[in-house]
């Protein structure tokens, strides 16, 4: 199935990131089924394509990224893929929203076998140095 891409009205001009920047996903389970079914049916209620959020880390530097991103701030753990291989995997990631750390994984569909394929790109938890329990 093509890939339903986000609309020209999401997407910042600064265009698709580069395959080696880092993306972020907040939370040990962000990535379960549950987590992903509701959040690819709200991306597709509300916008029209089965996204998926994350935040990039030019440098790889989580610290900068918490800092700048609240919703990854308060998170103790976070899980880690670079663009490339989500990229290589089938996915796509837009630049979208006015927050310039944020992208959505854009997913063909919301199967299973996709959603495996998706936590397959990504990173075990691990401690999010950058975690602030109350700021």
């Amino acid at each position: 199935m093509p890939l339903r891409l986000p609309p020209a009205d999401l997407l910042r001009a600064a265009g698709p990131p580069d395959d080696q920047l880092l993306v972020v996903r907040g939370g040990r389970n962000s990535l379960s089924d549950a987590n992903l079914e509701r959040t690819t049916a709200d991306c597709w209620e509300q916008h029209g394509f089965f996204g998926v959020s994350v935040f990039g880390a030019p440098g790889d530097d989580l610290v900068a990224l918490s800092n700048e991103v609240s919703q990854l701030r308060r998170r103790p753990e976070v899980r880690l893929a670079r663009c490339g291989d989500l990229r290589g995997a089938g996915f796509e990631v837009a630049a979208t929203f006015s927050n310039p750390f944020h992208f959505s994984v854009v997913l063909p569909d919301t199967t299973p076998p996709t959603f495996t394929s998706l936590r397959s790109c990504f990173s075990e938890p691990v401690t999010n140095p950058g975690f602030e329990r109350d700021r």
